[in-house]
């Protein structure tokens, strides 16, 4: 929903965070030739070497990131950053696992940059990104997730 939801404009450095395996980074990158640099950043390192894998045959020259974006700052500025983050850290749900990721992002964000991200349909995000950014919008949903836009 998230790939399918993205703006055709997409360009410049991007970084994917919470990339998992790669999935949205190796879907975006063929899509998007404006696409000049493209960051994935995973807490799983299992993850992260899969993605590796996953994500190549890109013109963006992908860069892979073992980061905790919770607690490790992010040094590159972005022109939009996608992800789909985590909401739990064990079986409960915690949805400050996710705001805390949205507030990451607004800080890696470039002046005017954009944030793109996927979230189960209840979780209460919309507080934090008008907390973080200048506005923010629902893009997409369905039965399941909802996409929300953002912007510094």
């Amino acid at each position: 929903l998230l790939v399918e939801s993205l703006p055709g404009d997409l360009k410049g450095i991007v970084a994917d965070f919470c990339a998992g395996w790669g999935y949205v980074a190796a879907e975006v990158a063929p899509r998007f030739p404006g696409l000049t640099a493209l960051d994935l950043f995973e807490a799983d390192f299992e993850a992260l070497e899969a993605a590796k894998a996953n994500v190549n045959n890109t013109s963006a020259a992908p860069r892979f990131f073992w980061a905790d974006l919770l607690g490790e700052p992010v040094e590159r500025r972005y022109d939009a950053i996608l992800m789909n983050p985590p909401f739990h850290r064990g079986r409960a749900a915690e949805p400050e696992v996710g705001a805390g990721i949205i507030r990451a992002a607004g800080k890696a964000l470039k002046p005017g940059g954009r944030l793109f991200m996927v979230a189960n349909r209840q979780l209460p995000y919309e507080a934090v990104l008008a907390a973080a950014f200048s506005s923010h919008v629902e893009v997409a949903r369905d039965g399941m997730f909802k996409v929300l836009s953002a912007r510094l």
